[in-house]
């Protein structure tokens, strides 16, 4: 190989293309040529064919867009012919990759504009053009602007309708502990209370809300009360827009509100949580990815990769890619990106669980590089090294620093938990989990955290409570397989055998190609003793061996 001519690329002035043994390469298509500057110039030569179409066939719509990226590929095929294509493409169905050691990139900035004369009415792809021209070469290892990837919200302070002094003293606490209850999430942020309390009084003027706080989402609310009770009228706002999502009345005592022991208030704090999430995730299937914000790009992200819909699932992969190509610089984004790929091994949705295992540790190690000390970069990198494949000595060391970075890092407790119950270590399992839940109790994805916990209370032989915690993930999430799962292991342990047999029913109808080798195959802990136990209980429940 190491004769083989390299090829050329002009990317600075006019466009050209030829071998190094002077070999000219007819490139006649804007779109081909535009598809092989941003192969060259991206990330180790790799872009992902979401981002492509998004850029040069956005306006096709996302099939036509698909297939006209396939036929640009076949016409790079017949173009370099067969032989010469080989050698330089990697070509899968998530990305392309134009191999860095078989490219020189000609020329500079002194050779004009970057792809000069280069026109494609594609407003993604004119954006594109335009920031590249912007940013010099030089410029384009430098680390980029953070972009904020959580949705900011704002409680307003409440209006009292009376306006005597204890209903206003009220109306201001209860605000406070509202924005106390959902700063609990870690997927939102939330802006402080006494930020907020600038607007006290008077009208809101959405407008001067918007410019002075930055907040995406605002809560606002009109409140009564008779001194022993209160009626709180609440308006959930998109800011960009002041398009009112929802608008709630909420009655309690104040007593309990007082005492900080108030189920309206994690109510209103649930329903932001979930009105958030839901909102995201529309907002990404409406829209082509380039016009979604970051901040609903994250929150859909993170919410489709938990589903049990492929469709949505292949999507957040997407909106994933999209954030990191907008900011290379955040390292939680290629944690959530490895994390991907796990959750694709152990659904059975990987064609590939090797190969998909290795790109998990590269994006995790990628999400390192950037940032030694993100507590989720490194949850993520001691979920992969707590696999069969990895070092369960440097998975503890993960967690463990994930945990010393950030105490309140839910996430890590949590995963640190889920290792210590396949490891069979019930009572730090449960101690663990148990933590996380406390410190996300009204986390959008509080299914999740429940299902986890539910496998530790089984590892500690507490299977009421974990049956308990399990019927609550699915109440929460009906299409969390693995929940049916924990549920079903935890009824047949309890000798309820017909409902483990109706939970095996169901699991059936979501996941019809279970068997108990697969999931022994898949699960992390399958061929360890614990999760050996749990594949002979789901055997006795009635799922099939092959």
């Amino acid at each position: 190989m190491g004769s083989e001519p390299k090829l050329e690329l002009q990317l600075y002035g006019s466009f050209s293309c030829r071998w190094s043994d002077g070999t000219r390469v007819q490139i006649p298509g804007a779109k081909h040529r535009a598809l092989l500057a941003m192969l060259a110039i991206g990330r180790n030569g790799t872009q992902s064919r979401t981002w492509l179409q998004s850029r040069l066939w956005s306006r096709s719509g996302e099939e036509l867009g698909r297939q006209s990226l396939r036929r640009a590929i076949s016409d790079l095929k017949r173009i370099f012919g067969e032989t010469a294509y080989g050698r330089l493409f990697d070509v899968s169905n998530i990305d392309l990759r134009l191999r860095p050691e078989e490219v020189r990139i000609c020329g500079g900035e002194r050779d004009g504009p970057f792809l000069d004369g280069l026109t494609i009415r594609e407003p993604a792809f004119e954006e594109w053009l335009a920031h590249e021209r912007d940013r010099g070469r030089a410029d384009r290892e430098r680390p980029r602007p953070r972009i904020a990837i959580s949705p900011t919200l704002a409680v307003v302070p409440f209006q009292a309708i009376d306006g005597e002094p204890g209903t206003r003293d009220f109306a201001d606490l209860f605000a406070a502990e509202t924005t106390r209850a959902i700063s609990r999430s870690r997927m939102i942020d939330v802006i402080s209370h006494l930020s907020c309390r600038s607007f006290s009084g008077g009208s809101l003027q959405l407008q001067d809300v918007r410019s002075q706080l930055d907040a995406d989402y605002l809560i606002h609310g009109a409140l009564r009360s008779d001194g022993r009770d209160f009626r709180l009228d609440a308006d959930f706002i998109e800011a960009a827009t002041g398009h009112i999502v929802w608008t709630h009345t909420f009655t309690g005592a104040i007593r309990d509100v007082l005492m900080g022991d108030s189920v309206i208030v994690r109510q209103i704090a649930e329903q932001a949580g979930q009105t958030i999430l839901r909102s995201s995730v529309d907002l990404a299937r409406s829209r082509p990815l380039p016009e979604v914000e970051s901040h609903a790009l994250f929150m859909a992200s993170i919410a489709q990769m938990h589903q049990h819909r492929q469709t949505s699932f292949i999507q957040a992969r997407r909106q994933l890619e999209e954030l990191i190509q907008r900011n290379p610089e955040r390292s939680e984004l290629y944690a959530w990106l490895a994390k991907w790929y796990i959750l694709a091994i152990s659904q059975g949705w990987s064609d590939d669980p090797q190969a998909d295992m290795q790109r998990a540790a590269q994006s995790a190690a990628r999400g390192l590089d950037v940032d030694p000390v993100c507590s989720i970069s490194l949850t993520v990198d001691g979920m992969i090294q707590g696999s069969s494949l990895g070092d369960p000595d440097l998975a503890h060391s993960r967690f463990t620093e994930a945990t010393r970075i950030n105490p309140n890092q839910a996430l890590a407790w949590l995963m640190f938990g889920r290792m210590h119950a396949f490891l069979g270590n019930g009572e730090e399992a449960v101690q663990f989990t148990s933590r996380a839940r406390a410190l996300s109790p009204l986390d959008p994805l509080g299914y999740f955290y429940d299902a986890i916990a539910a496998t530790a209370h089984q590892v500690a032989d507490d299977n009421e409570t974990a049956r308990v915690l399990a019927e609550r993930s699915i109440a929460s999430n009906p299409r969390h397989t693995s929940s049916y799962r924990t549920l079903a292991i935890a009824q047949e342990l309890l000798d309820d055998h017909a409902a483990a047999a109706q939970t095996i029913a169901t699991l059936k109808r979501l996941e019809p190609d279970l068997t108990v080798s697969r999931y022994q195959a898949r699960h992390p802990a399958g061929l360890m003793a614990q999760g050996q136990r749990w594949a002979e209980a789901l055997r006795r429940a009635g799922l099939p061996e092959r």
